[in-house]
């Protein structure tokens, strides 16, 4: 498990209460809270990694909010949804929260389930767009000319896809993100590491020059030649985000 802050946001008619509750943990940085109309507007803005979600809110439907959140973020938090009763957990679940407790659960049990929410890899709200990442980065490998017949083609593509609504796996290639790329592809962390490389390499000898400088420019290392598979993965991962946003607005306008 990495060691590293996860940018918080607080939706809650107490919102200095919860602030209190998370700020017993150095995992979690609060960058903002809310209770009513303004949160959708600032969750949007700051885009944390994880949202404390009250199914109580001012003037303001929680589980419509989690509908616009996974419908206009390209990179979506983790949701831990507290709700009144039972009923109200189920479906949460079902608009895509990615946790939900009892409002009136145990101090610490709360944090407990905000940690272990935060440390999901990748949101639940990014579901909806899964088979757009993946055209967009199959896209950007094809016009790269990443050749199909290596393995590491797909192990980019499925990376990149992840990246795109997941940037905090960036944290950690190895720990993190290949074994997840791994898990989905029935192979083995170091597999997918080195299949990656092979395939950047050879991407970078005979792959579409054009299509390189356009999207790399200046950007790796003179000396090196190639990027390494972070950078060439966080670079891909950008322009997929960016390429996601803009299918997004354009299908909400």
């Amino acid at each position: 498990m990495l060691n590293q802050q996860h940018s918080a946001y607080i939706a809650a008619i107490e919102p200095l209460r919860f602030e209190a509750l998370l700020g017993q943990t150095e995992r979690m940085n609060v960058i903002g809270s809310g209770s009513g109309k303004t949160i959708p507007e600032e969750v949007l803005r700051l885009s944390p990694d994880f949202l404390l979600l009250d199914g109580v809110l001012a003037g303001l439907d929680s589980l419509h909010l989690l509908e616009l959140l996974g419908a206009q973020m390209p990179a979506p938090p983790r949701v831990l949804y507290l709700g009144g009763e039972e009923r109200w957990l189920a479906l949460a679940l079902q608009k895509g929260a990615d946790h939900a407790v009892l409002r009136n659960c145990a101090d610490g049990d709360l944090i407990t389930s905000a940690q272990q929410t935060a440390e999901k890899p990748l949101p639940k709200l990014a579901e909806l767009w899964e088979s757009e990442r993946l055209d967009i980065a199959q896209k950007y490998a094809d016009f790269l000319g990443i050749p199909s017949a290596l393995r590491g083609k797909d192990y980019i593509c499925m990376a990149v896809s992840m990246l795109a609504c997941a940037p905090q796996l960036g944290a950690s290639y190895t720990g993190r993100l290949y074994p997840l790329v791994a898990s989905a592809c029935a192979t083995s962390p170091s597999a997918v590491e080195k299949a990656i490389r092979t395939a950047v390499e050879s991407t970078w000898l005979s792959g579409n020059l054009n299509a390189i400088q356009s999207l790399f420019g200046y950007s790796v290392d003179a000396e090196r030649g190639k990027p390494t598979n972070a950078e060439f993965l966080a670079m891909l991962a950008g322009y997929a985000r960016r390429e996601l946003y803009r299918r997004m607005t354009a299908k909400t306008q």
